[in-house]
């Protein structure tokens, strides 16, 4: 939700400063600075709404530091709603100005652009030219080989002999551009099950990013076309745990649900799921664990598959540092999440790793990649339709 300063000053008054969340909190264990802890940021909001502190660039770069993991959420014994709290600071307070986020805004508002671009760089890809295009912009470097794009029908039927119901998906930029598979093998799996999808023609970005940016006007543009574009009538079902969860956080009258939450309450007795005799860590995204609360039902799902040992990624509770655009505007304190992350798949020497988030995927790639480690991260979907017959060739 998003705060007035008036309710900003109420919400921040409810932090009793008591430290609990101090060790959750990836920012205060990397600087053990109480100003880039949650309790200190909170302070420094408070401060700065009462014009007791000057809005100026050190309280601006402590607060673009936060990372909006809202692991501080889950260890708050006073419930205060500190997701609401950065979000309506940077909207009322801190408005990024950062080039590249100008510029992606045309293709992100715009499903047809961002088609075009998607078909670019699948071209570029193609033709072996992309060592060119990361040359020229250093958010290329996260870009996995994509598939070529989907032009995507606005319904798929079952295949089931018996329906089950009607369900929505939700395609998302990163994922729509870049993770195509994960949304086919979403749309398998559902169909096997015996729901009919139905993917609207005009839905668009879910306005996470823009309102990580403080730009709060261009992401409540983007949620009331969202409002207008899906069925009430149906649950929106997410791929990526960062728009479901901004999603749910702000768009209303909607029931929005993570594709594994949906999944793994679901009736699975009629589907036949081949054996899988291997190891399979999970990586807790953020948004899963502490925004939709949700991130128990991956391992339910996974655990469909006879035989798989499904296991967490030692300090699942902590960020990786993708964090939506904070890979890209704060590097050096992504990049340093991200090592503690790379030491723990290497300790556990993971073969597969199971993420829900596109940003947490792209993220650790990039890691994984840099330092040669042969890791084959997927969604949790993507595994088990593989094992129910989906073949994306």
């Amino acid at each position: 939700m998003s705060l007035s300063i008036n309710e900003l000053v109420v919400e921040a008054d409810r932090c009793v400063a008591c430290g609990l969340c101090l060790p959750h909190c990836p920012t205060y264990r990397k600087t053990g600075s109480e100003a880039d802890s949650p309790r200190g940021r909170i302070q420094l909001m408070r401060a700065v709404a009462q014009d007791i502190l000057p809005n100026n660039n050190r309280f601006k770069q402590h607060i673009d530091l936060c990372l909006s993991c809202r692991s501080c959420e889950s260890a708050c014994p006073n419930s205060v709603n500190y997701g609401a709290l950065v979000d309506s600071t940077r909207a009322i307070f801190i408005q990024q100005k950062i080039m590249w986020f100008a510029l992606a805004k045309p293709f992100i508002r715009c499903r047809l652009l961002m088609s075009g671009l998607t078909w670019l760089i699948w071209l570029i890809q193609q033709c072996k030219f992309e060592g060119l295009l990361k040359r020229l912009n250093s958010a290329a470097k996260l870009l996995p080989a994509i598939n070529k794009p989907v032009t995507w029908k606005s319904l798929y039927p079952t295949t089931a002999k018996s329906k089950q119901g009607d369900v929505s998906l939700f395609l998302g930029c990163a994922s729509h551009a870049l993770d195509s598979d994960t949304l086919k093998a979403s749309i398998y799996v559902l169909n096997a099950l015996g729901f009919d999808v139905h993917i609207p023609a005009q839905q668009t970005c879910c306005g996470s990013i823009a309102r990580q940016m403080g730009d709060v006007a261009e992401a409540n543009k983007l949620l009331a076309l969202n409002q207008r574009s899906f069925d009430v009538s149906m649950p929106i079902l997410t791929v990526a745990s960062g728009c479901g969860s901004g999603l749910n956080d702000y768009l209303t009258h909607h029931h929005v649900q993570d594709v594994s939450a949906f999944l793994a309450s679901c009736d699975w007795s009629k589907v036949n799921i081949k054996t899988l005799n291997q190891r399979i860590f999970v990586q807790d995204p953020c948004s899963l664990r502490n925004g939709q609360k949700s991130h128990a039902s991956v391992y339910a799902l996974l655990k469909k598959i006879p035989q798989a040992e499904i296991v967490p990624l030692s300090s699942n509770g902590q960020c990786c540092g993708g964090a939506g655009a904070y890979m890209l505007s704060q590097p050096s304190m992504a990049n340093q999440l991200l090592n503690d992350k790379l030491i723990a798949i290497k300790n556990a020497e993971v073969d597969i790793l199971a993420t829900s988030n596109i940003g947490c995927s792209l993220h650790i790639a990039k890691g994984l990649k840099d330092q040669h480690l042969n890791v084959s991260i997927c969604h949790p979907i993507q595994i088990i339709a593989k094992q129910m017959g989906f073949d994306n060739q």
